[in-house]
Protein backbone atom coordinates (compact mmCIF):
# COMPACT_ATOMS: atom_id res chain seq x y z
CA UNK A 1 0.00 0.00 0.00
CA UNK A 2 0.84 3.65 -1.04
CA UNK A 3 3.43 5.21 1.63
CA UNK A 4 1.96 7.18 4.78
CA UNK A 5 4.30 10.10 3.33
CA UNK A 6 2.60 9.51 -0.34
CA UNK A 7 -1.04 10.24 1.16
CA UNK A 8 -3.20 13.66 0.09
CA UNK A 9 -2.42 16.20 2.48
CA UNK A 10 -5.26 18.50 1.53
CA UNK A 11 -8.08 15.51 3.12
CA UNK A 12 -7.37 16.00 6.67
CA UNK A 13 -10.25 14.36 8.06
CA UNK A 14 -10.81 16.88 10.60
CA UNK A 15 -11.68 19.19 8.28
CA UNK A 16 -13.32 16.72 5.60
CA UNK A 17 -15.76 16.37 8.93
CA UNK A 18 -16.08 20.10 9.56
CA UNK A 19 -16.78 20.81 5.85
CA UNK A 20 -19.74 17.35 6.60
CA UNK A 21 -20.87 19.57 9.65
CA UNK A 22 -21.51 22.91 7.81
CA UNK A 23 -22.75 21.66 4.91
CA UNK A 24 -25.67 19.50 6.58
CA UNK A 25 -26.81 22.31 8.66
CA UNK A 26 -29.22 23.49 5.61
CA UNK A 27 -30.32 20.13 4.95
CA UNK A 28 -34.20 18.71 5.74
CA UNK A 29 -33.79 15.48 5.06
CA UNK A 30 -32.42 12.61 7.52
CA UNK A 31 -32.73 8.70 8.95
CA UNK A 32 -36.45 8.07 8.54
CA UNK A 33 -37.09 10.66 5.78
CA UNK A 34 -38.56 9.74 2.62
CA UNK A 35 -35.55 10.93 0.45
CA UNK A 36 -32.64 10.24 2.60
CA UNK A 37 -32.06 6.74 1.24
CA UNK A 38 -31.55 5.89 -2.79
CA UNK A 39 -31.61 2.46 -4.01
CA UNK A 40 -28.00 1.93 -6.30
CA UNK A 41 -27.69 -1.15 -7.62
CA UNK A 42 -29.03 -3.83 -4.94
CA UNK A 43 -28.82 -1.78 -1.76
CA UNK A 44 -29.60 1.71 -0.24
CA UNK A 45 -27.30 4.22 0.35
CA UNK A 46 -27.97 7.45 2.63
CA UNK A 47 -27.65 11.38 1.50
CA UNK A 48 -25.46 13.06 0.95
CA UNK A 49 -23.41 9.92 0.17
CA UNK A 50 -26.05 9.70 -2.83
CA UNK A 51 -24.79 13.03 -4.48
CA UNK A 52 -21.53 11.30 -5.73
CA UNK A 53 -23.75 8.34 -7.43
CA UNK A 54 -23.33 9.81 -11.38
CA UNK A 55 -19.45 10.10 -10.68
CA UNK A 56 -18.75 6.63 -10.05
CA UNK A 57 -18.61 5.28 -13.43
CA UNK A 58 -15.94 8.04 -13.81
CA UNK A 59 -13.57 6.49 -10.50
CA UNK A 60 -10.64 4.62 -12.04
CA UNK A 61 -9.92 1.64 -10.01
CA UNK A 62 -6.36 0.06 -10.25
CA UNK A 63 -5.43 -3.66 -10.83
CA UNK A 64 -3.99 -3.47 -7.03
CA UNK A 65 -6.58 -2.09 -5.32
CA UNK A 66 -8.13 -3.34 -1.93
CA UNK A 67 -12.02 -2.43 -2.22
CA UNK A 68 -12.97 -3.42 1.98
CA UNK A 69 -17.13 -3.92 1.50
CA UNK A 70 -19.87 -4.78 3.91
CA UNK A 71 -22.82 -3.24 5.39
CA UNK A 72 -23.09 0.25 7.63
CA UNK A 73 -21.48 -0.98 10.65
CA UNK A 74 -20.38 -4.35 9.80
CA UNK A 75 -16.91 -3.63 10.77
CA UNK A 76 -15.43 -1.49 8.41
CA UNK A 77 -12.66 0.45 10.41
CA UNK A 78 -11.86 -3.21 11.84
CA UNK A 79 -11.27 -4.57 8.55
CA UNK A 80 -9.35 -1.44 7.18
CA UNK A 81 -6.72 -2.24 9.91
CA UNK A 82 -6.34 -5.45 9.33
CA UNK A 83 -6.08 -4.82 5.54
CA UNK A 84 -3.41 -2.38 6.01
CA UNK A 85 -1.37 -3.72 8.78
CA UNK A 86 -1.34 -7.19 6.31
CA UNK A 87 -0.23 -4.87 3.71
CA UNK A 88 2.42 -3.37 5.57
CA UNK A 89 4.20 -6.36 6.87
CA UNK A 90 1.98 -6.54 10.56
CA UNK A 91 4.56 -3.05 11.04
CA UNK A 92 2.92 -1.52 14.21
CA UNK A 93 3.55 2.03 12.99
CA UNK A 94 1.02 1.98 10.40
CA UNK A 95 -1.78 1.76 12.74
CA UNK A 96 0.10 4.33 15.26
CA UNK A 97 1.34 6.97 13.66
CA UNK A 98 -0.35 10.24 12.04
CA UNK A 99 -2.17 10.77 9.65
CA UNK A 100 -5.68 8.96 10.80
CA UNK A 101 -6.56 5.32 9.80
CA UNK A 102 -9.70 7.02 7.94
CA UNK A 103 -6.60 9.15 5.44
CA UNK A 104 -4.92 5.91 4.87
CA UNK A 105 -7.84 3.75 4.29
CA UNK A 106 -10.70 6.72 2.92
CA UNK A 107 -14.23 6.07 2.21
CA UNK A 108 -15.04 5.60 -2.10
CA UNK A 109 -18.40 7.42 -1.64
CA UNK A 110 -17.60 9.86 1.34
CA UNK A 111 -19.17 12.96 -0.24
CA UNK A 112 -20.55 16.15 1.79
CA UNK A 113 -23.63 18.57 0.72
CA UNK A 114 -21.68 20.29 -1.31
CA UNK A 115 -21.07 17.52 -3.42
CA UNK A 116 -18.76 17.71 -6.23
CA UNK A 117 -17.69 21.26 -4.99
CA UNK A 118 -16.24 19.60 -0.89
CA UNK A 119 -14.68 17.13 -0.31
CA UNK A 120 -15.38 13.50 -1.65
CA UNK A 121 -13.82 10.36 -1.25
CA UNK A 122 -13.33 9.27 -5.25
CA UNK A 123 -11.41 12.34 -5.53
CA UNK A 124 -9.32 11.91 -2.64
CA UNK A 125 -8.49 8.05 -3.71
CA UNK A 126 -7.71 8.96 -7.07
CA UNK A 127 -4.70 11.23 -5.55
CA UNK A 128 -3.15 8.49 -3.64
CA UNK A 129 -0.50 6.03 -5.54
CA UNK A 130 -0.88 2.23 -5.94
CA UNK A 131 -1.04 0.06 -3.87
CA UNK A 132 -4.20 1.28 -2.68
CA UNK A 133 -7.19 0.09 0.26
CA UNK A 134 -10.52 1.80 0.15
CA UNK A 135 -14.00 1.43 2.21
CA UNK A 136 -17.44 0.90 0.80
CA UNK A 137 -20.95 0.31 1.87
CA UNK A 138 -21.73 -0.62 -1.88
CA UNK A 139 -23.54 -3.45 -3.33
CA UNK A 140 -21.44 -5.67 -5.35
CA UNK A 141 -23.30 -4.38 -8.59
CA UNK A 142 -22.96 -0.30 -7.14
CA UNK A 143 -19.91 -0.22 -7.02
CA UNK A 144 -17.54 1.98 -9.49
CA UNK A 145 -17.74 -0.62 -13.49
CA UNK A 146 -13.47 -0.23 -12.93
CA UNK A 147 -13.30 -2.14 -10.04
CA UNK A 148 -15.03 -5.08 -11.84
CA UNK A 149 -12.85 -4.76 -15.14
CA UNK A 150 -9.48 -4.02 -13.39
CA UNK A 151 -9.85 -7.10 -11.18
CA UNK A 152 -9.31 -4.96 -7.74
CA UNK A 153 -9.49 -7.29 -5.39
CA UNK A 154 -12.59 -7.57 -2.79
CA UNK A 155 -12.87 -8.19 0.87
CA UNK A 156 -16.04 -8.54 1.75
CA UNK A 157 -16.84 -8.55 5.89
CA UNK A 158 -20.44 -9.89 7.58
CA UNK A 159 -21.29 -9.55 11.11
CA UNK A 160 -24.30 -10.40 12.68
CA UNK A 161 -27.13 -8.35 12.29
CA UNK A 162 -28.70 -7.67 15.61
CA UNK A 163 -24.91 -6.88 16.27
CA UNK A 164 -24.76 -4.64 13.27
CA UNK A 165 -28.48 -2.64 13.92
CA UNK A 166 -27.63 -1.99 17.62
CA UNK A 167 -23.87 -0.50 16.44
CA UNK A 168 -26.02 1.55 13.77
CA UNK A 169 -28.15 3.02 16.45
CA UNK A 170 -25.57 4.05 18.70
CA UNK A 171 -23.76 5.99 15.62
CA UNK A 172 -26.74 7.50 15.15
CA UNK A 173 -27.27 8.52 18.19
CA UNK A 174 -23.74 10.28 18.84
CA UNK A 175 -24.16 11.89 15.41
CA UNK A 176 -27.92 13.41 15.80
CA UNK A 177 -26.45 16.71 14.54
CA UNK A 178 -25.99 15.40 10.82
CA UNK A 179 -28.50 12.42 10.37
CA UNK A 180 -31.23 13.73 12.34
CA UNK A 181 -32.14 10.73 14.44
CA UNK A 182 -35.16 10.81 16.77
CA UNK A 183 -36.04 7.02 16.99
CA UNK A 184 -35.43 4.40 19.60
CA UNK A 185 -33.86 1.03 18.98
CA UNK A 186 -37.36 -0.59 18.82
CA UNK A 187 -37.67 2.58 15.84
CA UNK A 188 -34.58 0.70 13.85
CA UNK A 189 -35.53 -2.75 14.25
CA UNK A 190 -38.92 -1.24 12.16
CA UNK A 191 -36.66 0.02 9.68
CA UNK A 192 -34.83 -3.47 9.55
CA UNK A 193 -37.30 -5.75 9.10
CA UNK A 194 -38.89 -3.39 6.46
CA UNK A 195 -35.79 -2.56 4.51
CA UNK A 196 -35.89 0.88 4.82
CA UNK A 197 -32.54 1.31 6.32
CA UNK A 198 -28.85 2.33 5.52
CA UNK A 199 -27.95 -0.16 3.33
CA UNK A 200 -30.80 -2.06 2.95
CA UNK A 201 -32.11 -4.53 1.71
CA UNK A 202 -29.42 -5.70 3.99
CA UNK A 203 -29.79 -9.69 2.69
CA UNK A 204 -29.68 -8.34 -0.79
CA UNK A 205 -26.70 -6.45 0.10
CA UNK A 206 -25.17 -9.77 1.23
CA UNK A 207 -26.89 -11.67 -1.90
CA UNK A 208 -25.14 -9.33 -4.16
CA UNK A 209 -21.12 -10.81 -3.10
CA UNK A 210 -22.24 -13.96 -2.11
CA UNK A 211 -23.22 -14.78 -5.87
CA UNK A 212 -19.31 -13.87 -6.42
CA UNK A 213 -18.16 -15.83 -3.56
CA UNK A 214 -15.93 -18.17 -5.58
CA UNK A 215 -14.66 -15.22 -7.87
CA UNK A 216 -10.55 -15.05 -7.67
CA UNK A 217 -10.99 -11.75 -6.67
CA UNK A 218 -13.89 -11.77 -4.37
CA UNK A 219 -13.20 -12.89 -0.14
CA UNK A 220 -15.68 -12.90 2.07
CA UNK A 221 -15.43 -13.34 5.60
CA UNK A 222 -16.94 -12.22 8.56
CA UNK A 223 -16.55 -9.87 11.78
CA UNK A 224 -17.27 -13.09 14.27
CA UNK A 225 -14.70 -15.72 12.56
CA UNK A 226 -12.01 -12.29 12.84
CA UNK A 227 -13.43 -12.29 16.82
CA UNK A 228 -13.40 -15.88 17.30
CA UNK A 229 -10.78 -17.68 15.68
CA UNK A 230 -8.83 -14.20 14.68
CA UNK A 231 -4.91 -16.33 13.89
CA UNK A 232 -6.66 -18.70 11.00
CA UNK A 233 -9.10 -15.53 9.74
CA UNK A 234 -5.72 -13.40 9.39
CA UNK A 235 -3.59 -15.96 7.46
CA UNK A 236 -6.68 -16.63 5.36
CA UNK A 237 -6.91 -12.75 4.49
CA UNK A 238 -3.43 -12.32 4.23
CA UNK A 239 -3.24 -15.19 1.57
CA UNK A 240 -6.29 -14.13 -0.33
CA UNK A 241 -3.89 -10.52 -0.57
CA UNK A 242 -0.77 -11.98 -1.61
CA UNK A 243 0.44 -12.03 1.83
CA UNK A 244 2.89 -15.16 3.30
CA UNK A 245 2.77 -13.67 7.10
CA UNK A 246 5.32 -15.28 9.95
CA UNK A 247 3.80 -16.41 12.77
CA UNK A 248 5.44 -13.20 14.69
CA UNK A 249 3.50 -11.31 12.03
CA UNK A 250 0.34 -12.49 12.63
CA UNK A 251 0.76 -12.01 16.66
CA UNK A 252 1.32 -8.81 15.54
CA UNK A 253 -1.62 -7.87 13.62
CA UNK A 254 -3.83 -9.87 15.84
CA UNK A 255 -3.01 -8.03 19.13
CA UNK A 256 -3.02 -4.45 17.52
CA UNK A 257 -6.11 -5.13 15.04
CA UNK A 258 -8.20 -6.05 18.22
CA UNK A 259 -10.91 -4.56 19.16
CA UNK A 260 -9.68 -3.15 22.44
CA UNK A 261 -6.60 -1.69 21.31
CA UNK A 262 -7.98 -0.28 18.45
CA UNK A 263 -10.80 1.45 20.84
CA UNK A 264 -7.36 2.90 22.35
CA UNK A 265 -5.57 4.37 19.38
CA UNK A 266 -6.35 7.55 18.64
CA UNK A 267 -5.39 6.93 15.16
CA UNK A 268 -8.29 4.41 14.74
CA UNK A 269 -10.62 5.12 17.00
CA UNK A 270 -12.37 8.66 15.05
CA UNK A 271 -10.95 11.13 18.15
CA UNK A 272 -10.47 13.26 15.08
CA UNK A 273 -14.22 13.21 14.60
CA UNK A 274 -14.58 14.02 17.85
CA UNK A 275 -12.83 17.10 17.67
CA UNK A 276 -14.73 18.67 15.34
CA UNK A 277 -17.78 17.71 16.73
CA UNK A 278 -19.49 15.10 13.88
CA UNK A 279 -19.30 12.78 16.81
CA UNK A 280 -20.27 13.05 20.70
CA UNK A 281 -18.20 10.99 22.53
CA UNK A 282 -20.00 12.13 25.69
CA UNK A 283 -23.15 9.68 23.82
CA UNK A 284 -20.81 6.85 23.15
CA UNK A 285 -17.31 6.35 21.97
CA UNK A 286 -17.47 5.17 18.26
CA UNK A 287 -15.53 2.10 18.96
CA UNK A 288 -18.44 1.60 21.80
CA UNK A 289 -18.07 -2.56 21.44
CA UNK A 290 -16.86 -5.82 20.28
CA UNK A 291 -18.27 -7.57 21.80
CA UNK A 292 -19.95 -10.92 19.43
CA UNK A 293 -23.76 -10.67 20.82
CA UNK A 294 -23.43 -7.67 22.79
CA UNK A 295 -26.88 -6.90 20.82
CA UNK A 296 -28.60 -9.02 24.14
CA UNK A 297 -27.99 -6.16 26.46
CA UNK A 298 -30.26 -3.75 23.83
CA UNK A 299 -32.80 -6.12 22.02
CA UNK A 300 -36.17 -7.08 24.16
CA UNK A 301 -37.87 -10.62 23.21
CA UNK A 302 -40.11 -9.14 21.14
CA UNK A 303 -38.28 -7.14 18.73
CA UNK A 304 -35.56 -10.89 18.76
CA UNK A 305 -38.47 -12.23 17.81
CA UNK A 306 -39.46 -10.38 14.67
CA UNK A 307 -35.19 -10.01 13.51
CA UNK A 308 -35.21 -13.74 14.01
CA UNK A 309 -37.65 -14.00 11.61
CA UNK A 310 -37.06 -11.69 9.36
CA UNK A 311 -33.26 -13.73 9.45
CA UNK A 312 -34.92 -16.76 9.38
CA UNK A 313 -37.17 -15.78 6.19
CA UNK A 314 -34.20 -14.35 4.17
CA UNK A 315 -32.02 -17.16 4.77
CA UNK A 316 -34.16 -19.66 3.20
CA UNK A 317 -33.69 -17.90 -0.06
CA UNK A 318 -31.60 -19.90 -3.16
CA UNK A 319 -29.56 -16.83 -4.03
CA UNK A 320 -28.23 -17.04 -0.02
CA UNK A 321 -27.87 -20.42 -0.18
CA UNK A 322 -25.31 -21.91 2.22
CA UNK A 323 -24.14 -18.65 4.08
CA UNK A 324 -25.35 -19.61 6.92
CA UNK A 325 -23.40 -22.87 7.09
CA UNK A 326 -20.50 -21.20 6.19
CA UNK A 327 -20.53 -18.34 8.92
CA UNK A 328 -22.89 -20.01 11.66
CA UNK A 329 -22.20 -17.38 14.26
CA UNK A 330 -22.92 -14.83 12.21
CA UNK A 331 -26.41 -15.82 10.96
CA UNK A 332 -27.39 -17.90 14.31
CA UNK A 333 -30.69 -16.57 15.58
CA UNK A 334 -30.70 -17.08 19.40
CA UNK A 335 -33.06 -15.88 21.74
CA UNK A 336 -32.84 -13.28 24.61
Amino acid sequence: MAAIKDLPKQFDIKKQMTDFIENSKNSTTGVGKGDYLVKHGSAKIPFPMTLVIPDLPKFQAHRDDVAICGIAKSGASRFSALVGMIMHDANPVYLYQEPDMQEKVPWLEFCTGAGEKGPRGIDQISLIPSPRAYWTRLAFDGLPPSVHTQHAKVVYHLRHPKDTLVTLYHNYMARKATVRFSGNISTMVDYLVTDEISCGPWFDHMASYWAHRDDPDVHICSFEDFSQKPTESIIQLANFLGKNLTDTQVKQIAFDCHWDQMSKNPMTNHESNAAVGEFNFNVTKFMRSGVVGGWKEHIDSEQNERINTWMKTNLQRPDLAGIAERFPSTFATESV
